[in-house]
C-alpha cells in the first residue's frame, strides 16, 4: 500500500512509497517554500496602510463641502475599529493563509451585547466584530464569479460549541434544545475501523452555516411612492444540522459582510491559485532526494573490515584490544588476514542537483537574495534598486491586498450606518495650547507680549449620528507609508542632505527623522524651542 504525499508549510513531512527500499530512509526537511512564503508575507505587510474615506468634492459653492466633515468621522471610527481588530496581525495571518491556500476572507458581524470602550461612554451597546474564515469554508452561490457582491447567496460554515449555540438560539427566541453535537469517529476506514465517540451534549460541537442572501425591491418614500432607486437589502439564516437558530433576519446591510481575496486570481471560479501551488513536487523532491543522501552517507561512509574467519575466530574494534590470530603460513602478510574496504565514493552531481533545483526554484518564485536577505548591503543605493526590482512580482498581490482592505472599509461603512445610530466617537483634534517654562508656568514673547502658544493634536470624544452615512458617498482609498529598513535610510540620507545646504533648520530636522534614532526626541525639541534665539551679527 501506497501512502499520499503531505506536505505542509508549518510542519512539513514527506511521505515516501511503504517499499522495503524506502522504508529506513531519514526524512528531513529542508522547508524553502516556508522560508518564502514567510519573506514575501513580511514583504507584503512591511508598508504601514492606512484607510481614507474622502467625499466626492471638497467644496461646493465657494464654502467647505460639509462632508468632509463626515469623512473625517469616518475616517477616525474606521481607524479606532482596526486597532480593536489588531488588523496588522489579521492582515499578516490572512495572507499567510492566502499563500498556503490560495485565498482569505474575512467575516463581520454586528455584537449587540458588546460595550463600546468598556462601557465608559454611557449605555451605548454594540459593537462590530471581524473574524477569519478558512476559503473551503466559504461557499459562493455563483462559484465561476470572485465578486462577492454579485453573488446570489453566500453559505460560510463553521463549528462551536452546543453550549454556546444553544444560548444564541434562545436569545433569538428558537428551541435550542433541538441543537445537538454532532457524531464523532475515532480511526480511518481500513485502519483499525471507525469507533463511534459518545458526546457530550453540553461540551460537544456542532456545524452550523450562515446563509446569505441578497434581496432587491423598490424605494419608496414617507407617502409610499416609489423613488425610482431599488434597494439591496441582506439577509441572513443561520441553522444547524438539527435546528434553525434564526432564519431570513433583515440585517439592513446593503452589502455582504464578507471581503474575499485571492493570493492569484483564476478565470472562472472564486477560489484563488496559491503561492506553493506547482511547487510542492520542486519540495519533495529536494527533501527526497536528500533523505537518500543521508542513507548512502549512513550505509556507506564508513570503511568496513573484512577478515580471514579461518585465522581470526573473532574481530573487535576495542582501542588497544589483542586479536589472536591461529594458523598464520610463513610469508603470508598481514593484508591476507584482514583488511578495511575504503568507502564508496558518491557523486557530487547529487548536491550541485539539489542546489539548482533550490536555486531555480526560488529564481522562478522571484525571491531574489535581496528580498530573502542574503545581498551584503555594502553598497545601499544599488541594493534598494535591487530591492526595488525583486518586489515587482509581488505587485499584483499586493494589488489584491489592497483590494481587499478597500472592501473591508466598505463593509464597516455599511456596517457603521447601519447599527451605530448616534454614539460618541474619539477623534483627533488640532489645539492651540500655551508653551509652558521649566516650572510648568506660561511663556510669554518679549517682544510682542503675547502668551507663545503650539500646535497641538490631541484624541477627544464628540457624539456623532452615523446614520448618515447611509445616505452618503465616499471614496476608499488606501494610502500606503514606507517602512523598511532601506526605506528609512534613504529618508534619512535625503534629511541630511536638506539639512547640510539649510534647507531645514535643526528643529524641522529633528521633527522628520524617524524617532528610534534619537532617543528622547520630542524632549531635545523642546529644549530646543526654549532656547533663546541667537542674534544674527551686524
Amino acid at each position: 500500500m501506497k501512502t499520499n504525499t503531505e506536505f505542509f508549510i508549518g510542519n512539513q513531512w514527506l511521505n515516501l512509497p511503504d517499499t522495503p527500499a524506502m522504508r529506513g530512509l531519514p526524512k528531513p526537511t529542508f522547508n524553502i517554500l516556508k522560508r518564502i512564503a514567510s519573506l514575501f508575507v513580511a514583504s507584503l505587510t512591511s508598508s504601514a496602510v492606512t484607510v481614507r474615506f474622502e467625499p466626492l468634492a471638497y467644496y461646493s459653492g465657494g464654502a467647505v463641502d460639509p462632508d468632509r466633515e463626515l469623512a473625517d468621522f469616518a475616517n477616525e471610527e474606521v481607524k479606532n475599529l482596526l486597532d480593536k481588530f489588531k488588523f496588522d496581525y489579521r492582515l499578516r495571518e490572512a495572507l499567510f493563509d492566502g499563500a498556503q491556500t490560495g485565498d482569505y476572507c474575512a467575516h463581520f458581524y454586528f455584537d449587540p451585547t458588546a460595550l463600546p470602550y468598556s462601557g465608559t461612554v454611557g449605555k451605548h451597546r454594540g459593537e462590530i466584530r471581524m473574524e477569519l474564515v478558512d476559503g473551503i469554508n466559504v461557499l459562493f452561490g455563483d462559484p465561476a464569479c470572485h465578486d462577492v457582491q454579485r453573488q446570489p447567496y453566500i453559505l460560510i460554515a463553521g463549528r462551536d460549541t452546543v453550549a454556546n449555540l444553544r444560548k444564541e438560539a434562545h436569545a433569538h427566541g428558537a428551541d435550542g434544545s433541538a441543537i445537538l453535537a454532532d457524531t464523532e469517529y475515532h480511526g480511518f476506514p481500513g485502519i483499525g475501523g471507525e469507533t463511534e465517540l459518545s458526546t457530550d451534549e453540553e461540551n460537544g460541537k456542532a456545524l452550523f452555516l450562515y446563509l446569505y442572501t441578497m434581496q432587491e425591491k423598490p424605494e419608496t418614500d414617507k407617502n409610499g411612492r416609489k423613488t425610482g432607486r431599488t434597494l439591496r437589502q441582506v439577509h441572513v439564516t443561520k441553522a444547524t444540522r438539527t435546528a434553525v437558530i434564526y432564519e431570513n433576519v433583515n440585517t439592513g446591510l446593503s452589502r455582504y459582510p464578507i471581503a474575499w481575496g485571492n493570493w492569484e486570481r483564476q478565470k472562472n471560479q472564486y477560489h484563488g491559485r496559491a503561492l506553493v501551488t506547482g511547487l510542492l513536487p520542486n519540495q519533495i523532491f529536494i527533501n527526497s532526494m536528500f533523505a537518500t543522501a543521508m542513507r548512502h552517507m549512513q550505509l556507506m561512509a564508513f570503511p568496513k573490515t573484512i577478515y580471514n574467519a579461518d585465522l581470526i575466530s573473532a574481530w573487535t574494534n576495542e582501542v588497544g584490544q589483542a586479536i589472536g590470530v591461529h594458523g598464520l603460513q610463513p610469508g603470508m602478510s598481514i593484508g591476507q588476514v584482514a583488511a578495511n574496504l575504503q568507502p564508496a565514493e558518491m557523486s557530487n552531481q547529487i548536491f550541485a542537483l539539489i542546489d539548482n533545483a533550490m536555486d531555480y526554484t526560488k529564481e522562478c518564485i522571484g525571491a531574489t537574495d535581496a528580498i530573502l536577505g542574503s545581498a551584503n548591503p555594502d553598497n545601499t543605493s544599488a541594493l534598494m534598486v535591487l530591492q526595488t526590482n525583486s518586489e515587482v512580482p509581488l505587485e499584483n498581490i499586493r494589488a489584491g491586498e489592497y483590494e481587499w482592505i478597500e472592501d473591508i472599509a466598505a463593509i464597516l461603512l455599511d456596517m457603521m450606518g447601519t447599527y451605530y445610530g448616534t454614539r460618541p466617537v474619539v477623534v483627533e483634534q488640532e489645539m492651540e495650547e500655551p508653551v509652558l517654562g521649566p516650572a510648568g508656568i506660561p511663556m510669554f514673547d518679549p517682544q510682542t507680549g503675547l502668551m507663545k502658544t503650539a500646535h497641538a493634536t490631541r484624541k477627544v470624544l464628540k457624539e456623532f449620528d452615523f446614520r448618515v452615512f447611509k445616505e452618503l458617498f465616499f471614496r476608499i482609498r488606501v494610502d500606503v507609508g514606507a517602512s523598511s529598513y532601506f526605506s528609512e535610510i534613504a529618508m534619512t540620507q535625503t534629511l541630511d542632505r536638506l539639512r547640510q545646504d539649510g534647507t531645514l533648520d535643526m528643529i524641522q530636522y529633528l521633527e522628520r527623522i524617524p524617532d528610534k534614532l534619537i532617543p528622547k526626541k520630542q524632549e531635545l525639541i523642546e529644549a530646543l524651542r526654549q532656547k533663546p534665539p541667537i542674534p544674527a551679527e551686524a
